[in-house]
């Protein structure tokens, strides 16, 4: 039996939009399994710092 997967990528540099933006794709997805969700933050010198979100469901 086959899995299949979908993948959403959410990345911001504000962490409030980017809790905002993770909370609305998880009620958007609500009707799908959530299998797993890998946070990521990348710092960019001094000033930069980018959140990221990978949300994997099917």
């Amino acid at each position: 039996m086959a899995q299949v997967t979908q993948v959403v990528t959410i990345q911001n540099n504000d962490i409030v939009h980017f809790e905002n933006d993770i909370n609305n794709a998880l009620v958007d997805l609500s009707d799908y399994s959530i299998i797993d969700i890998k946070y990521n933050t990348l710092y960019i010198g001094e000033q930069t710092v980018i959140h990221s979100a990978l949300i994997i469901y099917k």
